[in-house]
């Protein structure tokens, strides 16, 4: 006997589905096409890919400049990852992203790639309170102080950025955060690092 979660989504939820999809960006179209069929086109997506995107717990899009890409052309935001409620893994990597703030709309990610991008600040990122790894090296980011109260996090890459204090992270994190790629950054200090390290107990980490 199906049970009510056996018997699919219902009309309701269908035209949810197509209603998001008509307020995507074209640009964002563009991704999923490209992503889940294959194709360069800003088509609507059949109702069995909409139901699978809604579904999914990761979700990848690699911009051009990658070693391994899924699309051909790079984003310049995160808008067409709002509403998905059961998004845990999120790549979006080697694209134009310029910052996080619309992250917040799903709190409910424990992983996020964003390397390769032009992110200046994780404004946004501080909503994500079970968030278990940050992947945010190769931008241009200058204060973690967005990660304060993300006490889950366990591995953070923020390499390569624009950092030049690690105030943000803490004690807090010394428990849980068992990788710290904060290595090389543009005016950290080995001073900085060494007194941050015999502070937390935490090991700034190259990468």
């Amino acid at each position: 006997m199906k049970t009510k979660d056996d018997q699919g989504p219902s009309p309701t939820q269908f035209e949810f589905y197509q209603q998001w999809w008509k307020k995507l960006s074209p640009a964002w179209k563009k991704a999923y096409n490209e992503v889940f069929l294959r194709r360069s086109t800003e088509e609507e997506l059949p109702p069995p890919i909409l139901l699978q995107i809604h579904y999914a717990p990761a979700l990848r899009f690699v911009g051009p400049s990658a070693p391994y890409p899924n699309m051909s052309f790079e984003l310049d935001d995160l808008s067409g990852i709002v509403a998905l409620s059961k998004l845990e893994i999120l790549v979006v990597t080697h694209h134009r992203i310029d910052n996080l703030k619309l992250i917040a709309q799903i709190p409910q990610l424990k992983s996020l790639f964003v390397n390769n991008n032009r992110i200046a600040s994780l404004e946004g990122i501080q909503a994500l309170t079970d968030l278990h790894e940050l992947y945010v090296n190769s931008n241009i980011v200058s204060s973690l102080m967005p990660l304060e109260n993300l006490c889950q996090l366990q591995k953070v890459y923020c390499n390569y950025n624009k950092i030049n204090t690690l105030e943000g992270v803490g004690e807090q994190h010394a428990q849980n955060l068992q990788q710290f790629f904060c290595l090389p950054n543009e005016g950290l200090s080995d001073a900085t690092c060494i007194k941050f390290e015999n502070q937390f107990g935490i090991r700034c980490k190259k990468g």
